[in-house]
């Protein structure tokens, strides 16, 4: 069984999750909508589940709006707050979002929102003056600035409270994609200072198809819908909950809350051990991304003079690694993310993202880099 390295594009759920869901997928099921004793024992099962992805991220369950993924959630929040205001809003976003936030903000810009696109330094990091700025240039009646938390590539995490303190008085909404870090760092809505957040049930332990975002209650009724009919989770984002995946994701979110300080000391050091094998073995290589703040487990590592599409063909099937970030698959041109903090289409071909969980051991990490040594040896440019 090949080792796989790819946790930040879908972490494994955890056995605990897996047990949690299987009665809602048997004896338990029903429509969390309907108004009978299986019915209301199954809306049970949903509210603690939005109790316990709220707590996560300090907010209350009825604050929590499930979706079927990040993907849906930032796509509700953006286009919720922005569509059909057309050149009376503005979106700032920075130039290492997502792909689902670039392209909404495409979709925005056509409808004549104002879209404004902040750059970062070759670490990733976002200036909040720059933020400020661009709200203040903009000067519509309805702004939102919405910045991913912790980059998905790379692992940069942006300072929100920061900018959160930059955009006090000027009106504007803050949103933030969570996906990546609420599994792994300490988030908090109230003290980052946003009015929205995303966060994903596959990123931190529970299952894919499942996700949600946070609305803060004064900002809640800001928000369209993307899609109408059936009421549920007021209106907001009709249509029936799957019991079993928002179960699944609540315990996931519970777990999470109990391991996390002890699963980020783990990730580090086994990221690490990977990488000190790396420099034993006189591999030439970058880190990319923040080294005070980025994810714990993640390192983006550029081999310079090795096409990373070709090495991970190489190391298969021993080892499962991204060379980017998933959602990137089948591109053929370098990620944005990585153009962005200056990399040239030849340098970022050259990075391969590594992202070790909370199962990864440092054995295994040391043997994938053994294995990466051995399958990058005919390269001479990646030995100094």
């Amino acid at each position: 069984m090949p080792l796989y390295l790819d946790h930040n594009a879908s972490a494994p759920p955890f056995p605990e999750v897996v047990d949690a869901m299987l009665p809602w997928l048997r004896e338990g099921h029903a429509n969390p909508h309907s108004d009978h004793l299986h019915g209301r024992r199954a809306a049970s099962a949903v509210e603690q589940a939005k109790a316990s992805i709220g707590a996560l991220v300090g907010a209350d369950a009825e604050d929590v709006v499930l979706t079927s993924g990040a993907t849906e959630s930032n796509n509700l929040v953006l286009q919720g707050c922005l569509r059909g205001h057309g050149s009376t809003a503005a979106l700032i976003h920075s130039a290492i979002e997502h792909a689902c936030v670039m392209e909404a903000g495409e979709a925005l810009a056509a409808e004549g929102v104002q879209r404004t696109v902040v750059g970062v330094d070759r670490l990733g990091r976002i200036d909040p003056d720059a933020v400020r700025a661009a709200v203040d240039a903009a000067n519509r009646s309805r702004t939102l600035v919405s910045l991913i938390h912790a980059n998905n590539e790379i692992g940069t995490v942006a300072r929100l409270s920061d900018v959160a303190a930059t955009l006090r008085g000027t009106g504007a909404l803050f949103h933030s994609d969570a996906s990546q870090s609420a599994g792994w760092l300490d988030v908090d809505v109230g003290s980052e200072g946003v009015d929205f957040l995303t966060l994903s049930s596959h990123k931190v332990g529970g299952p894919a198809g499942v996700g949600a975002f946070y609305a803060a209650p004064d900002v809640r009724n800001e928000l369209r819908p993307l899609t109408y009919g059936g009421g549920q989770q007021g209106g907001l984002r009709p249509g029936t909950i799957p019991v079993f995946l928002a179960v699944g994701f609540g315990v996931a979110c519970d777990l999470v809350a109990k391991r996390r300080s002890q699963d980020v000391r783990h990730a580090e050091a086994v990221a690490e051990a990977f990488v000190e094998a790396l420099r034993q073995r006189s591999v030439a290589f970058e880190v990319l991304g923040d080294p005070d703040h980025r994810l714990p487990g993640l390192r983006s590592i550029r081999l310079r003079g090795v096409d990373a599409r070709d090495l991970l063909d190489r190391l298969a099937p021993r080892l499962s690694a991204s060379t980017s970030s998933a959602c990137a698959a089948g591109e053929l041109r370098a990620s944005l993310v990585l153009r962005a903090i200056g990399l040239t289409e030849d340098e970022a071909v050259e990075v391969v993202r590594f992202g070790f969980g909370r199962s990864t051991t440092v054995g295994e990490a040391r043997a994938a880099a053994d294995w990466l040594v051995e399958a990058c040896g005919a390269h001479q440019a990646c030995h100094p």
